[in-house]
């Protein structure tokens, strides 16, 4: 990290010098990644399994509300900073959206002791304060080189709208802490969850709370390995006690600290998160440096070869402005580069919105033939968490399929905007995670009552009366009496109660089953609404991401290019005497840049060596999920 930063200064000192404020904005950006590699851990879990708590051990404070009957609304995002603060995030329409840019978000400081007036179900329900999250600052020490931790809101059992947000947001996580109680093993919507989780953040942990309250934890915890290794998730589980550690804290003493269990979980924190977080920015900030480096000697060369060889000069010059012209044409809007990525955000946007409707027709006739099959007054406490539970993974599998080919695309694209340069690094936000939308304003909960005995009674009742009184008009028509049709009125009135109650039954069934797809149709509506919007949201910024950082990449190049023709055409008018001095002068400026370039080269290959070891995916021109 520290040769990253040096050569990135002395790339800066060099570019500066050249004029080139374009490569110095690019290196300065290089050079904040690296001041401040944020990390972002996401902890997510079902309600009341301990997250706040977790947070708030790890930090030493009490950040985020802890209690057995709140709730976390507001997801909470925890940093370093040098003095103790909170802030209340809102967009400015009160709407999230992401296409709302950080600057422009509305900002509120509040009292970070009054913060739980804000962020909990309790004071905020259902976030009706349309807040998109809280920041809190704390001079901590774990929270040092970038640490973000984001205490997220319950998922509410894992089968909620809750989940498919959580789960939408963990591809842009460095990290995924999943939160489980102690107090029983794995259910099957946390298994689901573990699941669909690693395929779109391979950094995961399990943490076991609550250990100093349930003896029995070391059997829970074996039996979740268990559950882990059957289901082929592996993931390390750190089993701790968020009481022991705050007494640590309190008493200053290592014996209650290391019986939390908190130091292996936090030295994982610092060496697979924290650490393989500036492992990749230092990388990235060797890559930007060696394509700085090149564009300021290209013009150099290009000059040095003219003035070496006049008898070539002709040739050098208009190999430069073919060179020149290329870049032009990248920079153009019929470049071909601006077309692969023009279409391919159409097509992905047609085929994630068609795969995502797909997926709902085939929900939508499944429930509807499970409610045409049932009684839904009998089985909806069943149906609603089934139906949740298949809402949030046909979501995740539509934003994965989002996901995945959004970074083909960006492949694809960077092979047409340039085959000599292959190790372009590009990295695009789809999100930010404490940005999201927020949960459903609706569900598919509805109440469904059967009619009591006395209604039926009343109904059956009035059925039979109507059956009397018809055979009692048609038999005083013909002159019966009455005692002889007493017994067939009574059988006829039986009859017609009979059938009347039957068809009311088979009416009622009916109402409650069109009740039911209602509201079924009526939830799923809404989340068909809300997912498409979101994924429109997302291709419209990668779209915006991906053509800005090409761009940038073609005006330097354009640059580099013009530059390097203008010295060359220079070089050609020059006379002898004149060329021998620039000659030594460019012989000593390529010479310099030359050995910066070696040795910027000489540690890229140490870099991805201890990223190899260490499991950090290489940034070639594939766009990482998140900016670092």
């Amino acid at each position: 990290m520290t040769r990253a930063l040096t050569f990135v200064d002395l790339t800066v000192q060099v570019a500066q010098a050249a004029g080139r404020e374009d490569l110095v904005a690019r290196l300065g950006r290089a050079r904040s990644r690296l001041d401040d590699p944020e990390a972002k851990v996401l902890i997510v879990g079902e309600f009341k399994q301990g997250k706040s708590s977790l947070v708030n051990a790890l930090v030493a404070a009490t950040v985020c509300p802890v209690d057995d009957d709140i709730a976390t609304a507001v997801p909470t995002v925890v940093r370093w900073a040098e003095t103790a603060n909170a802030e209340l995030v809102s967009s400015p329409d009160g709407e999230v959206s992401v296409d709302t840019p950080e600057s422009k978000l509305v900002r509120r400081t509040v009292d970070i002791n009054q913060l739980s007036q804000h962020v909990t179900e309790g004071s905020n329900p259902a976030n009706e304060q349309r807040l998109i999250r809280a920041d809190v600052g704390l001079p901590r020490a774990i929270l040092t080189g970038g640490l973000a931790l984001i205490d997220t809101p319950g998922t509410g059992g894992l089968d909620s709208a809750h989940a498919t947000i959580t789960l939408r947001a963990l591809s842009l996580a460095d990290a995924v802490v999943f939160v489980t109680d102690a107090s029983q093993e794995f259910s099957e919507p946390e298994l689901q969850f573990l699941r669909q989780a690693r395929q779109l953040c391979p950094n995961i942990v399990v943490v076991l709370t609550k250990i100093d309250f349930y003896p029995e934890w070391r059997r829970i915890q074996e039996i979740d390995r268990g559950h882990l290794q059957r289901a082929g998730i592996e993931l390390p589980i750190f089993a701790v006690s968020s009481l022991l550690r705050s007494r640590a804290t309190q008493a200053d003493s290592k014996e209650l600290n290391a019986e939390s269990g908190y130091p292996p979980f936090v030295s994982w924190l610092r060496s697979e998160v924290v650490g393989k977080s500036e492992l990749l920015s230092a990388r990235v900030a060797a890559n930007d440096s060696l394509a700085v480096l090149e564009q300021l000697q290209s013009p150099l060369a290009a000059e040095r070869r003219t003035l070496a060889d006049p008898e070539k000069a002709r040739e050098i010059v208009a190999e430069l402005e073919r060179a020149k012209e290329w870049a032009d044409r990248l920079r153009s809007q019929a470049a071909r580069w601006q077309l692969t990525l023009g279409d391919g955000i159409g097509d992905l946007t047609s085929d994630i919105d068609y795969d995502l409707r797909s997926r709902v027709r085939i929900l939508t006739k499944e429930a509807e033939e499970a409610i045409d099959g049932h009684d839904p007054a009998d089985f909806w406490d069943e149906f609603e968490p089934w139906l949740y539970r298949r809402c949030s993974a046909e979501v995740v599998a539509n934003y994965t399929e989002l996901y995945q080919r959004s970074n083909a695309l960006a492949s694809v694209v960077s092979e047409h905007f340039a085959e000599d340069e292959s190790n372009i690094a590009v990295q695009f936000a789809i999100n930010d995670p404490t940005s999201l939308v927020g949960s459903l304003r609706t569900n598919a909960a509805i109440e469904l009552e059967r009619p009591g005995s006395v209604a039926g009674g009343v109904t059956a009742l009035r059925g039979s009366y109507g059956g009397i009184l018809m055979v009692s008009f048609f038999g005083g028509l013909v002159g019966l009496g009455g005692a002889l049709l007493a017994p067939g009125a009574g059988v006829v009135g039986l009859l017609m109660g009979r059938k009347t109650l039957k068809d009311e039954r088979e009416r009622q069934l009916l109402q409650r089953r069109s009740q039911a797809k209602n509201a079924m149709r009526k939830y799923l509506d809404e989340l068909t609404f809300q997912v498409n919007k979101d994924s429109k949201d997302a291709l419209r910024l990668i779209h915006r991401q991906l053509r800005d950082a090409f761009m940038s990449r073609a005006d330097e190049l354009q640059r580099s290019t013009t530059e390097a023709l203008a010295a060359a055409q220079q070089a050609v008018r020059q006379d002898q005497s004149t060329r021998e001095q620039r000659l030594k002068l460019l012989d000593g400026e390529i010479a310099r840049l030359t050995q910066i370039r070696t040795q910027v080269s000489q540690i890229a290959p140490d870099l991805a060596t201890a990223a190899a070891a260490s499991g950090v995916v290489a940034v070639t021109n594939v766009p990482a999920g998140t900016s670092r």
